[in-house]
């Protein structure tokens, strides 16, 4: 039943969405045309300048070293919300002693983040990694510990039963228990994590797609900016739909199977 459900929606639902596409595209061109090309450039100038702009080195440049700068903020940021949201999750005393900093972390505006950050490290990849694993942490730490606390007692009680070690429990207890949490905590970090590095480089780097976006906005250069965005959407589709859509298929294939 499960299946035939799945068929019958998979179209439909795909077909929906690239009306959707269509419908942002169309959206796009009327105002292009009502603001005209000093203030928008129009998806088919925007296009145009795609091919040119990813063959060239300006692009690869500044496109690598945002590439590192995501990886590297957003896997940190992830690893240390996952390892004290387990520690949290086992110690009510610990987890009482991190709400402050978590609850913290999370009301602070991002630009302020970024203005200590600036104030700190001074401009470059410090500073953007920091903000970035400043900002990703908490989300990461809070699917954790909201994870963990909803893992069956009796479950817990079971494995003290058979006497499973740490690393055992972990295995085959929490991290099953926790992979709903932790792939959606995973696409929200990976797609708020690019907001935040180009956010970043915008305000204080010498580098990247950020500083690409506002060197074109200082020069008025419309189709070079709605180009860096459009290439901005493209990597995060990529990280989506090639990268975290497939991890969490297996992710749930592992969970089914240690079930069993």
């Amino acid at each position: 039943m499960k299946t035939v459900m799945q068929k019958q929606t998979g179209p439909t639902s795909r077909l929906w969405s690239c009306i959707g596409v269509l419908l942002i595209l169309a959206g796009w061109q009327i105002a292009a045309m009502y603001l005209g090309p000093m203030l928008m450039a129009s998806p088919l100038d925007t296009f145009k300048n795609l091919v040119p702009m990813l063959t060239s080195t300006h692009f690869l440049d500044n496109a690598s070293v945002s590439l590192w700068r995501i990886g590297v903020g957003v896997g940190c940021g992830c690893l240390i919300g996952f390892i004290l949201g387990v520690l949290a999750g086992h110690n009510a005393c610990l987890r009482g002693l991190l709400e402050p900093l978590r609850w913290v972390l999370m009301a602070m505006p991002p630009v302020v983040v970024v203005m200590l950050s600036m104030l700190w490290f001074g401009l470059g990849s410090p500073m953007v990694i920091f903000m970035t694993v400043l900002m990703m942490a908490p989300g990461m730490y809070v699917n954790t510990v909201k994870g963990m606390l909803q893992v069956d007692r009796n479950l817990v009680e079971m494995t003290h039963v058979y006497r499973f070690g740490r690393w055992r429990k972990l295995l085959h207890l929490y991290l099953p228990a926790l992979t709903a949490p932790l792939t959606a905590a995973l696409l929200i970090a990976a797609c708020g994590g690019v907001r935040m590095v180009v956010m970043a480089e915008v305000l204080g780097a010498e580098s990247g797609v950020g500083y690409a976006l506002a060197n074109a906005q200082s020069v008025f250069d419309n189709t070079e900016i709605f180009t860096w965005i459009i290439l901005v959407l493209l990597l995060v589709a990529v990280i989506e739909f090639v990268l975290l859509q497939p991890l969490q298929r297996r992710m749930r294939q592992w969970q089914e199977n240690d079930h069993v």
